[in-house]
C-alpha cells in the first residue's frame, strides 16, 4: 500500500514540476496569450498528457501529504474538506491562478483600471461602489427548492477560487467585502492578505441575537483585522419585532466604542425608520433592496414580518426562501430623504432579478453603494454594470454619499 502512495506522491510531484516549468516559459509567449497549444521544446516541457495526469494526481496526494501551502495545486483539504481542495484544473485556470496571485496592484495599468470604478466615501474610508457579499463563501445560497446548488457551489469555490475571485475583485477596483469571523477559520482567508498581496478592506457582520455577546463577538472581527462593523439585520428585525429596541441602541453604542465605521443592517424598514427617529446617526445603514417582479416572489398580502426566519413553506404562495425585501416601494420613498450612506443588498434577489436590471434599479432608486456575492466568472460583468448604471443614475433624486 505505502508503495503505492509513494508511487504516486513521485509522479504528482514530477508532473507538477513539469508543468510548473511549461507555465513559466509559456508566459512570454504569445501562443499562450491566444490559449493555443505550444510547440515541444524537449523532454523538460510538460506534454498534454502529462499535465492532465499531473493535475489529476494532486487531489489525491493532497489527501495523504501536506506540503506547504501557496502556489496552485499546494493546496490542501484540511478541516473543512472540500472547501480547500483543489479546483484549478485547465491550464487557462493555473495560468489564471499564477497571475492573480502575482498581480502588482500598483502596476500603473491595474491602476487605471481600478479608477474606473465609482467610490463611495463611509466613515472616512473610501469604497467602490460595488461591494463583494460573502454568502458565496458561507454557502448561504437562498436557493428555493434547488438544493443541488449549494454543493455544486461548494465543490467549485473552494479556497484557491475564491482567493483568485478576491484578486479580481480588487484588480477591478472593489476594495471592500462583507465577512464574518467564521469565513477566516472556514478558508483560511487571512492567507489572502498575507500571501497574495490583498488589500480589500472588509466589513465585520457580527451575526447574533444575544445582546450579553456581542461585544465579545465584536472584538474577535477586529482582531481579525475589520475595517468596519455592522449590526446584522437579523437581529435588528428580530429585536425590533420583540419591541426589543433598547438592543438596537445598546449594540449601536458599543460599536461607537471602536475606532471604526459603524453600520446598522435590516431586512425590514422599520428598524432602519426606528433608528432614523432616535437619532443613532451611523455611519451607513445596510438595507435589503429589490423589487418583486420576478416568478418566485409571492404575493403582498401573504407576508409576514418575520418570515425570513420561520420554517419555508412548501407553498409558492407564502416565503419560501425567496424574497428579502418585503417593502421595496417604502423603502425607495423613505430612504430619499436619508443623509447616511446606504449600502443595498440582495439588489438580484439572490440571483431572480437578471444583474441589469437589478443594478439600475438600486442605483436609480437612492443606493449608494451595493453588495452583490460573486463567483470569480461574475466580476467583470458586474463591475460594468455598477460603471454603467451609477453613470445613467447620476442625477437621480437622492443625494450620493
Amino acid at each position: 500500500m505505502w508503495d503505492n502512495i509513494m508511487s504516486v506522491w513521485k509522479r504528482a510531484c514530477a508532473g507538477a514540476r513539469r508543468m510548473e516549468q511549461s507555465l513559466n516559459r509559456g508566459r512570454n509567449t504569445s501562443a499562450v496569450a491566444t490559449r493555443q497549444p505550444v510547440a515541444s521544446e524537449g523532454t523538460s516541457r510538460a506534454t498534454r498528457r502529462e499535465l492532465l495526469g499531473a493535475l489529476g494526481l494532486w487531489p489525491l496526494v493532497g489527501t495523504l501529504a501536506d506540503p506547504s501551502p501557496g502556489e496552485a495545486g499546494e493546496d490542501t483539504a484540511g478541516d473543512d474538506g472540500d472547501r480547500r481542495a483543489h479546483v484549478i484544473v485547465t491550464r487557462a485556470d493555473a495560468e489564471e491562478y499564477h497571475r492573480l496571485k502575482n498581480l502588482d496592484l500598483d502596476d500603473p495599468a491595474v491602476v487605471a483600471r481600478r479608477k474606473q470604478m465609482p467610490t463611495a466615501t463611509i466613515g472616512g474610508l473610501s469604497f467602490g461602489r460595488l461591494m463583494s457579499g460573502s454568502n458565496l463563501i458561507s454557502m448561504n445560497m437562498h436557493a428555493r427548492d434547488l438544493g443541488y446548488v449549494k454543493d455544486l457551489a461548494s465543490h467549485y469555490n473552494t479556497q484557491q477560487r475564491v482567493f483568485m475571485t478576491l484578486k479580481k475583485c480588487e484588480e477591478l477596483g472593489v476594495n471592500g467585502i462583507v465577512l464574518k469571523n467564521h469565513n477566516f477559520k472556514q478558508m483560511q482567508l487571512a492567507r489572502y492578505w498575507d500571501e497574495w498581496g490583498g488589500r480589500m478592506k472588509w466589513i465585520a457582520d457580527v451575526i447574533t441575537t444575544d445582546i450579553a455577546k456581542y461585544r465579545q463577538l465584536l472584538e474577535e472581527h477586529l482582531e481579525l483585522g475589520a475595517s468596519a462593523a455592522y449590526l446584522w439585520g437579523g437581529a435588528s428585525d428580530i429585536w425590533y419585532h420583540e419591541k426589543r429596541q433598547d438592543k438596537i441602541v445598546t449594540a449601536f453604542e458599543i460599536m461607537k466604542q471602536y475606532d471604526i465605521p459603524v453600520g446598522i443592517a435590516a431586512h425590514r424598514l422599520e428598524p432602519i425608520v426606528f433608528c432614523e427617529k432616535e437619532g443613532l446617526t451611523p455611519d451607513f445603514y445596510m438595507k435589503t433592496l429589490h423589487h418583486d417582479r420576478y416568478w418566485s416572489a409571492h404575493p403582498k398580502e401573504n407576508r409576514r414580518f418575520l418570515e425570513m426566519y420561520e420554517a419555508e413553506s412548501p407553498d409558492h404562495a407564502f416565503y419560501h426562501d425567496n424574497l428579502f425585501c418585503a417593502d421595496h416601494e417604502e423603502t425607495v420613498a423613505f430612504m430619499q430623504d436619508v443623509k447616511v450612506p446606504w449600502i443595498a443588498f440582495k439588489i438580484l434577489a439572490a440571483g431572480a432579478i437578471p444583474p441589469d436590471d437589478g443594478f439600475a434599479f438600486a442605483f436609480a432608486s437612492g443606493a449608494d453603494a451595493v453588495c452583490v456575492g460573486m463567483f470569480d466568472f461574475q466580476v467583470e460583468e458586474d463591475v460594468a454594470h455598477t460603471v454603467r448604471c451609477t453613470a445613467k443614475a447620476a442625477h437621480r433624486k437622492r443625494a450620493w454619499a
